[in-house]
């Protein structure tokens, strides 16, 4: 699992579930740093930093995944045991991430402080497996298709504006590695990892690690 390490600050978080067992379990762990309440309904307007959806409502409406991707609020799910498909599929449709509820009392804090800091919170063994799926998706074919010249000159200049060490920032990050393991590798601190990593996400013109990789995997493709 990548972990990487964040400022915490007071956020919005709602539950969606009907079981109040996982309600209670992540309100007592979240309330500690965050503001927590209940989700009644899904469907209607609603305001929050994040949203933590309980895998069992996704199971039990395969239109609600649309309806919440639509929302532009990050939003992380939690499972038990959810198979490893249902896994990269929410990913795949907009989720911010996927936590086990046995889990829940060690992780769900750095789960969320992940999500709101704008990353993907999975397991690094999903990544690759997340990344050529949505490739595929963005592509249409399970191999890509020709791609228009500007846009591939495009991709290519994107790559051409790297620096040396955001190059290498950037195939760790292809990795999964996350901005602790970067630093140790580079031997340099986090916090020059965090500046080599914005200047990155601003010429790829991307807001997280895995669309990141995603296009890195665009530009290995056509170039």
């Amino acid at each position: 699992m990548v972990q990487p390490q964040y400022i915490k600050n007071v956020a919005n978080i709602l539950i969606y579930s009907n079981n109040p067992n996982l309600i209670a379990q992540c309100s007592h762990v979240l309330l500690t740093e965050h503001n927590v309440s209940r989700l009644l309904n899904a469907q209607q307007d609603y305001q929050a930093d994040a949203i933590i959806f309980d895998a069992k409502k996704l199971d039990e409406d395969a239109n609600l995944l649309k309806t919440i991707a639509g929302k532009n609020i990050r939003f992380l799910v939690v499972g038990m045991d959810w198979p490893e498909q249902k896994q990269i599929d929410v990913l795949v449709h907009g989720a911010a991430g996927y936590c086990e509820s046995s889990e829940i009392s060690y992780l769900l804090n750095r789960a969320i402080a992940c999500i709101l800091h704008g990353d993907i919170w999975i397991r690094r063994a999903l990544v690759p497996k997340v990344i050529g799926v949505l490739t595929g998706h963005l592509h249409g074919l399970k191999t890509p298709s020709p791609l228009a010249p500007e846009k591939r000159e495009e991709l290519i200049k994107m790559a051409d504006s790297l620096s040396e060490r955001e190059v290498e920032v950037a195939n760790l990050i292809r990795k999964g590695e996350n901005n602790k393991g970067i630093a140790q590798v580079m031997n340099i601190s986090e916090r020059t990892v965090k500046a080599h990593l914005s200047s990155i996400f601003r010429k790829f013109e991307v807001d997280d690690r895995l669309r990141l990789a995603i296009r890195l995997k665009e530009i290995d493709q056509y170039r």
